[in-house]
């Protein structure tokens, strides 16, 4: 309740007839709803800043930078060029969809600064060998991660080398033998190179594997392991792309592929791109995935994942690793990687925003994307870009100040963006809005605000609560 603090002041709110939260300038629950559903009545759309914390660009120097662009494999410019960091900064931006100058700007400095796999862009591989000479495979966890369990990162590393079994014809085996043909080990900076030691050229280095027929892979421990904001889905992203490698793929200059050389992007299997890569080594697995999956129809589906309209004015709906747009006449499903190339399929929760760009929510991060480009820097932790909210988001919506709305199990929060944090007074109950819980998605456009629930749709009434109808989305004719 507003009147906690003493009955004088109570008394004195009375007799004005205003809450003690309107007194102070901090709008109940109730008024909060309200705002949101006046949101629709400002007239044409504002410009809004960023409603994130700012990045903190890296403290790169030109020198640091190119240490870790060449042990990134940027290193066939000949160095006597006086031009050959211009160069590389250049080859870099082009391969990671940042506008091409060739100078060591903010954009590029958080691009370069990013944990990334330690593979060589231009590794060599053995003379005549590209791939291994034989279709089973075997690997051993020669050590793991001090103090840490064991079990569920035999698990995941299981399922990565399966995920790769199953769409090309290769097998796997986990043995206990200093034969093994994959050697899997857990260090810092410095490890174990079946018997010599090896180190990561940089701190920020994930994780590095050898080409066919060496194998072997490394993780860095203190980045997965030390870390309680780096999950096991982090962790399965950089198996499957150390495996790739292992395997004889390099790097790929696409966000949509697995073997994009920064960070995880919670990837769960290989992508169309790494599927044909790997099968032209390898080969089809008979019975296995083909390339020709369809997806299902939108209207079979039994609910959606997240909703948004986009610049283009379209409306897209989210479905595990596929979207859908809904002005289409007959909705086909797409690979989302093939229109926001670095978003992983099943996100949480979307949002266009005032500032003129789309963000997508999943687990304990964010992606931040504009004219279908994912912004340097991203994907960033909740915790950081967003104070207050909680991870694993159900829905998002903004009202007309560019507050943002989170729903979440039974509750909700308000991200205030001018003072960059959820105050103190949320989470509050969903049922203030009308809303049952465990909402599946939430839609904010230029016409309405609702979110989704199963095959019911919820609007946003001038009152302040939502209404339930069908989601005719769901249904076939």
């Amino acid at each position: 309740m507003c009147c906690r603090s003493t009955l004088v002041l109570c008394l004195v709110i009375l007799h004005n007839e205003l809450s003690p939260c309107e007194v102070y300038g901090v709008p109940t629950p109730e008024a909060k709803v309200s705002k949101l559903s006046r949101k629709k009545a400002t007239g044409p759309d504002q410009i809004l800043p960023d409603p994130a914390e700012a990045l903190k660009i890296p403290d790169l120097t030109e020198l640091i930078a190119e240490g870790i662009l060449r042990d990134l494999g940027y290193n066939e410019i000949d160095d006597d060029d006086e031009r050959a960091l211009s160069k590389i900064i250049r080859t870099f931006q082009h391969d990671n969809d940042i506008p091409v100058t060739g100078i060591l700007d903010d954009e590029t400095k958080l691009a370069i600064g990013r944990p990334h796999c330690g593979s060589k862009k231009s590794a060599k591989l053995k003379v005549g060998v590209s791939k291994w000479s034989k279709n089973v495979l075997t690997y051993r966890i020669e050590n793991f991660p001090r103090a840490k369990r064991t079990s569920p990162i035999q698990t995941m590393l299981m399922k990565a080398f399966n995920e790769w079994s199953r769409v090309t014809n290769l097998d796997f085996a986990e043995v206990d033998n200093e034969d093994a043909d994959i050697e899997i080990n857990f260090g810092g900076r410095l490890h174990r190179k079946r018997d010599r030691r090896c180190t990561f050229d940089d701190p920020t280095t994930l994780a590095h594997a050898f080409f066919p027929e060496v194998g072997d892979i490394h993780f860095n421990s203190k980045y997965f392991f030390d870390d309680e904001d780096v999950t096991m889905e982090d962790f399965l992203d950089t198996a499957l792309h150390e495996i790739g490698h292992a395997l004889g793929l390099e790097h790929s200059r696409s966000k949509a592929s697995l073997m994009h050389p920064n960070e995880s992007n919670r990837f769960t299997e290989p992508q169309p791109i790494d599927i044909e890569n790997i099968r032209e080594l390898y080969g089809v697995r008979r019975g296995g995935r083909t390339m020709s999956n369809v997806a299902p129809k939108l209207c079979s589906l039994m609910k959606i994942d997240a909703a948004i309209q986009e610049s283009d004015g379209n409306l897209y709906v989210f479905a595990g690793i596929y979207y859908y747009n809904v002005n289409e006449k007959r909705p086909v499903g797409r690979l989302i990687s093939s229109k926001w190339p670095g978003l992983p399929g099943n996100i949480d929760a979307a949002l266009r925003y005032g500032d003129g760009r789309s963000y997508f929510f999943k687990g304990n991060k964010y992606w931040r994307f504009a004219d279908g480009r994912l912004n340097a820097g991203h994907p960033r932790l909740i915790s950081d870009g967003f104070r207050g909210l909680p991870s694993d988001i159900d829905a998002l919506m903004s009202d007309a100040d560019g507050d943002i709305f989170a729903l979440k199990g039974s509750q909700y929060w308000v991200y205030d963006v001018t003072k960059r944090r959820v105050s103190s007074s949320y989470p509050a109950m969903m049922k203030e809005m009308g809303l049952p819980k465990n909402i599946d998605a939430g839609l904010d456009t230029k016409d309405d605000v609702a979110v989704f629930k199963g095959g019911m749709k919820y609007v946003l009434q001038p009152t302040g609560r939502f209404q339930g109808e069908e989601n005719d989305w769901l249904l076939c004719d």
